[in-house]
């Protein structure tokens, strides 16, 4: 009784502000119950430190965020404050801070952040990096230094075809299998069939479709009395190419481009390379920032407007969305623009507001063009695999999806997630992203996609 009496009285003094208790009731771990307090003290600038350790402790980078922007900076180190805005998507904010620590560390994020919408910039700081870095790093370093070169010019690259950028593409997720590798020579008995299943899962085709595939192979091989995996192998090209056969799409020819997608899905780099490639096409092109949630997104497809030599219209953060769009397209159709690629839904929503919002954008561009959009494409991440099918179904439930683009198979052990994508969500791909290049952005084809995923 007595020890419920002593906590109580320490909740008590603990909610009049009473830093000591607080501090107790840190200690004891009831964390949670101590940020419900602090956060009714934001205005005392003793309590407010310790609001900012505990929510940085417990990676609430928005809410301490907050407390730096809005009450005081000296709250957090220049580290801290460059890891806040970065959390919270504020790009060119937390390259200032890394900047100003210009440790190993610092110089090598900021570099990272940048090496896609601002490569030159990027490649500014990975040079200071290296001076800083030791051997270990420097390899990694000489790696995106080389890298950036290549996209800015500064060194001489053989032009690659299709088929190279997707085998470059593919080579992770190819490492993973390693077909050739570990099942060369081998006879087709249930240890095969069962480490098969295995790699198929880690390359994100779902378990569900893995197991399927292996019953499938299992049948096929004692039907056919197939004895080998060299025998075997022709048979899961078929049976993988029956499942994504049907899933090639062309992009249509037209005038006005939807892009769906989550921030981080490669959305914004996807318009940029299709600008580009409607540009030297002859096309004269409007990009149109209507992902006003942040304005990273603005600043980023502004870049992209400027690397691709399209025209772009936007306003500032926190605008409209629709009323982006509207004068984009008012500016399109005074002016003559072949295409207009629109920048949309950037955060995932709960259903009904990603209706709304869709639907409305919808309105507008019928306003002045009632037989648009051309396309509506949803951008997915191959990197995060079978998480992009959750993500997909509920842009798919919000607005008619006509293609996917699937983004980063350059960077990703997963692209195996292309068979569920296909087979469950029953939407065309109509491009894929194998690489960081302008022209790294490449039409699907089923038939070579399987080969070079088996290979």
């Amino acid at each position: 009784m007595f020890g419920f009496f002593k906590k109580s009285e320490e909740e008590k003094l603990a909610e009049k502000g009473d830093k000591s208790a607080i501090l107790k009731l840190i200690e004891k771990g009831k964390k949670d119950k101590a940020i419900e307090i602090l956060e009714r003290f934001k205005e005392d600038p003793e309590l407010r430190p310790i609001l900012f350790k505990l929510y940085m402790d417990e990676g609430k980078y928005y809410y301490a965020y907050q407390l730096v922007e809005y009450y005081d900076k000296n709250l957090a180190t220049a580290k801290e404050r460059a890891l806040l805005y970065e959390k919270v998507g504020e790009i060119q904010k937390a390259v200032e801070e890394y900047s100003k620590v210009g440790d190993y560390e610092s110089l090598y994020r900021a570099g990272m952040l940048l090496k896609e919408a601002q490569p030159k910039e990027s490649l500014e700081f990975f040079e200071r990096a290296f001076k800083l870095a030791n051997e270990i790093q420097k390899k990694e370093l000489e790696e995106h230094i080389l890298e950036i070169k290549k996209k800015l010019g500064l060194v001489e690259v053989k032009k690659e075809g299709f088929l190279e950028r997707l085998r470059k593409g593919l080579k992770k997720t190819r490492e993973l299998l390693e077909f050739g590798v570990i099942f060369a020579g081998r006879k087709v008995d249930e240890e095969l069939l069962e480490e098969l299943e295995e790699r198929l899962i880690r390359a994100d085709i779902g378990v569900k479709t893995a197991e399927q595939l292996v019953e499938e192979l299992r049948k096929e091989a004692i039907r056919k009395n197939i004895k080998t995996w060299e025998e075997l192998l022709p048979v899961l090209r078929e049976k993988l190419l029956s499942y994504i056969g049907n899933c090639k799409g062309e992009l249509k020819e037209g005038k006005v481009y939807l892009f769906l997608g989550v921030n981080g899905s490669g959305k914004t780099t996807t318009i940029g390379k299709l600008a580009y490639r409607f540009k030297s096409q002859g096309k004269k092109v409007l990009l149109c920032a209507g992902d006003t949630f942040r304005s990273a997104a603005i600043e980023q497809l502004q870049v992209w407007a400027q690397r691709s030599g399209a025209d772009i219209v936007y306003k500032e953060e926190g605008a409209d969305p629709a009323s982006v769009v509207y004068q984009a397209l008012e500016k399109a159709q005074k002016e003559n623009y072949d295409v207009v690629l629109i920048d949309t839904a950037g955060r995932l929503h709960t259903k009904e507001p990603l209706i709304r919002e869709l639907r409305k954008i919808k309105q507008v561009v019928q306003k002045f063009y009632p037989e648009e959009p051309t396309e509506t494409l949803l951008v997915l991440d191959a990197t995060i695999g079978q998480n992009s099918l959750s993500q997909a179904k509920v842009f798919k439930e919000a607005v008619d999806v006509s293609g996917i683009v699937l983004t980063k198979l350059d960077g990703s052990a997963k692209g195996g997630a292309v068979v569920p994508i296909c087979s469950e969500l029953k939407i065309p791909i109509k491009l894929l992203g194998v690489g960081e290049g302008l022209e790294d952005l490449q039409e699907f084809d089923p038939k070579t996609f399987v080969e070079e995923l088996t290979s």
